[in-house]
């Protein structure tokens, strides 16, 4: 019985402050932390600046006034604008048609067909391409412009904002220092100038 007593004793010994230490998990802790930023946003509105009066056009009239961009993104920008002639109900931009003069100041046009804005916008910034106006002439001069007799000419403008951080705008419009030179080069300070 003595025996008994000694075995179980140190069996107590032994499952008592096991089972407490597992069954109870002394020595524990648990945290948690979050922080919250907003998104960046990359916005902004484009118009095509309307003459008020109605005209019949004849090579070298204006189309219309410019296109006017207003940003609205929360942070710096980079901005492209490509603006095309259409024919009537045409599906496909008329290439013998040259419609800008004078881009204006910042203005760079790529080999795609885009002028670039070799500046950063941001919010509240105005931009305008072609301020001077948008016109009906053809390319070169050697065009025969009696093709476009009575059909309705539009102006369309698309315009594309990236991110100016991060050096994006090279993937996002295929853009590279061999290919784009002058173009590149000036995305690329804005974007550096923004932080890697």
């Amino acid at each position: 019985m003595k025996r008994f007593r000694k075995v179980l004793i140190v069996l107590l010994a032994i499952l008592v402050p096991v089972s407490i230490g597992f069954g109870y998990n002394f020595f524990n802790s648990k945290s948690s932390d979050s922080a919250e930023n907003q998104a960046m946003t990359v916005a902004g509105t484009l118009t095509v600046n309307q003459i008020s009066e109605a005209q019949n056009l004849v090579p070298q009239d204006k189309i219309c006034n410019g296109v006017t961009m207003n940003i609205t993104s929360s942070a710096v920008s980079l901005l492209r604008v490509k603006v095309d002639i259409y024919c009537a109900d045409s599906e496909t931009a008329e290439t013998d048609i040259a419609p800008i003069k004078n881009a204006g100041d910042n203005w760079l046009k790529g080999s795609d067909g885009y002028y670039y804005y070799t500046q950063g916008v941001k919010n509240g910034d105005i931009v305008k391409l072609a301020e001077e106006g948008i016109y009906f002439n053809g390319l070169n001069g050697n065009v025969d412009m009696n093709k476009y007799q009575g059909k309705k000419i539009k102006v369309v403008a698309n315009a594309e904002l990236v991110q100016a951080k991060h050096g994006v705008f090279a993937e996002k419009w295929g853009l590279s220092e061999n290919k784009d030179g002058d173009i590149y080069t000036k995305l690329k300070k804005i974007s550096n100038d923004q932080g890697q």
